[in-house]
C-alpha cells in the first residue's frame, strides 16, 4: 500500500520525538532508512516535487550529447541541443513504454529509440515513426491524434550543476538556489571548470554506497564530531577537533534556507587544508576566499569549498539501502586543464577519494547497524548536532505535506 504522507508510516510518538527540542529529541527511526514505503514517499515528495541536483553540465558538454540518468528510480534523459541548450526529458517513449535512450551518446544528430526506431530531434520532438502503420514513411501525423513527443521537465543550471524539478512544485529556482549563491559569494563559480585529464575529458569520480541517502547527507557536512575518529587527515591535524583551548568551537553552523554547512575561517586551518599554491577562485587576484565550507544543499548536492577548489558531490538515491554519488573538483579554468598541473589534480582527487572511502566504511556500517532491533532511533549531542537535528525536522515536515 502506498503512503500519502509520513503519518501513514511513522507513529505520532515517533514524529513527536523527532520534533522535540534537541536535548530530548530522537533521530528518524529505523524504518526511515530501511523501508521501501518510506523511500517511495521520499521519491515522490522530496525528489519529484522540488528542486534536486541531477548531473554536471560537463557530462553533456557538446551539442548532441545524450545522457540517460535515473533520479530515485525515475528514468530521465539529459540532452544538449544544437542550440547548445540543456534540456531534460522523461526517458520514456509514449508508444512502446521503453526508454528513449539506453546508453549515453556523444554529438548525436537525433535520438533513435531502441525498441521501434522512432526518431526524435534534440528538442524531444518526434520526427519519424518508421513502419508504425506499415509504411516506412510513417510520421507523427499518422498517430491518430496520440501524443508522440518526449515530455520535457523543468531544469535550471547553477554553475556546473543541472537541477530538475520533475513536477514543477517547490517554488522558483532563484528562491531555492539563492542561499547557496550567498554562501559562495566569495567564489567565481561561473568561471570555474571541472578538473580534466590529459585529453581534456572531465575527471568524474563515481561511488556506489550500500547506505541510505540521508546517512550520506548527515555524514558529509553536518556531522562534525566524526572527523577526528574517521579521517586520517583530521586525526593528524593539530587544528582538529575544531575546538580552541577554552573548548569553544573554531567553526560555526551556517544555516540559510536549504543550505546548511560547517563554515570556518580559511586562515584557521592552514595545516589541515595544505592545498597547493595555485590560482584561487576568489573574486579578484588579491582576494582569495576567506571562508571555507563543508555543507549540503537539500536534498542532494554536497559542497566542499576551499580557496583554490570547490568539490561537489551529487547524491543519487537508488533504494533504501543504496546511494550512488558522483564527485568532481572544480578549479580556475586554466588550472582545470593545465597539463603541468594534471598530476596535482589527480593526486588531489585521490586524496578526496581516500576521505570518501573512509566515510563510505562508516556510513555503510551505520546502515548495517540500523537493522538491529535494539535501538529504533538515536539521540543528539546538543553541542555538535544542531544541523543534524534540523535536517531530521526538515525531512519530517516535507513528508507531512499533502
Amino acid at each position: 500500500m502506498n503512503a500519502t504522507n509520513i503519518y501513514d508510516i511513522l507513529t505520532q510518538a515517533q514524529i513527536d520525538a523527532c520534533s522535540a527540542p534537541i536535548e530530548q529529541a530522537r533521530t528518524l527511526p529505523r524504518q526511515a532508512f530501511t523501508s521501501d514505503r518510506f523511500f517511495e514517499l521520499e521519491a515522490e515528495k522530496i525528489f519529484a516535487r522540488q528542486w534536486a541536483a541531477l548531473c554536471f553540465v560537463q557530462q553533456v558538454e557538446n551539442p548532441g550529447d545524450v545522457l540517460p540518468i535515473d533520479l530515485c528510480g525515475m528514468p530521465l534523459l539529459v540532452v544538449r541541443g544544437n542550440d547548445k541548450q540543456v534540456r531534460v526529458f522523461h526517458n520514456i517513449v509514449p508508444y512502446d513504454g521503453c526508454l528513449a535512450a539506453i546508453d549515453p551518446a556523444g554529438e548525436s544528430s537525433e535520438i533513435v529509440t531502441p525498441y521501434h526506431g522512432w526518431r526524435y530531434d534534440l528538442q524531444g520532438r518526434l520526427k519519424a515513426t518508421p513502419i508504425w502503420n506499415g509504411t516506412w514513411s510513417a510520421e507523427p501525423a499518422d498517430l491518430n491524434g496520440h501524443a508522440g513527443n518526449l515530455t520535457e521537465i523543468q531544469c535550471e543550471i547553477w554553475g556546473p550543476v543541472v537541477f530538475v524539478n520533475v513536477t514543477g512544485g517547490g517554488g522558483s529556482f532563484d528562491e531555492y538556489i539563492d542561499p547557496l549563491r550567498r554562501g559562495l559569494e566569495q567564489w567565481r563559480v561561473d568561471e570555474m571548470d571541472i578538473a580534466r585529464d590529459a585529453q581534456r575529458n572531465p575527471l568524474l569520480d563515481p561511488e556506489d554506497l550500500q547506505t541510505n541517502w540521508k546517512t550520506h547527507y548527515e555524514n558529509w557536512g553536518i556531522n562534525v564530531l566524526h572527523e577526528s575518529f574517521v579521517h586520517h587527515i583530521y586525526d593528524q591535524s593539530p587544528e582538529v577537533p575544531r575546538l580552541d583551548t577554552a573548548h569553544n568551537k573554531t567553526c560555526e553552523d551556517h544555516i540559510d534556507g536549504d543550505f546548511m554547512a560547517l563554515r570556518f575561517e580559511a586562515a584557521s586551518f592552514p595545516e589541515t587544508y595544505s592545498l597547493p599554491a595555485i590560482p584561487h577562485l576568489g573574486l579578484t587576484p588579491d582576494a582569495p576566499p576567506s571562508l571555507g565550507y563543508f555543507g549540503s544543499l537539500f536534498p542532494n548536492l554536497h559542497i566542499g569549498a576551499l580557496g583554490p577548489m570547490i568539490h561537489l558531490i551529487i547524491g543519487q538515491p537508488v533504494s533504501p539501502g543504496r546511494t550512488k554519488t558522483l564527485r568532481a573538483q572544480f578549479y580556475d579554468a586554466e588550472v582545470a586543464c593545465s597539463e603541468d598541473l594534471l598530476e596535482m589534480r589527480t593526486e588531489l582527487m585521490g586524496g578526496l577519494r581516500q576521505a570518501g572511502d573512509e566515510d563510505a566504511r562508516i556510513t555503510q556500517a551505520v546502515q548495517r547497524a540500523r537493522r538491529s532491533p535494539v535501538f529504533d532511533s538515536q539521540f543528539y549531542s546538543p553541542f555538535w548536532d544542531a544541523m543534524h537535528h534540523r535536517f531530521t525536522r526538515q525531512i519530517i515536515n516535507t513528508l507531512a505535506m499533502e
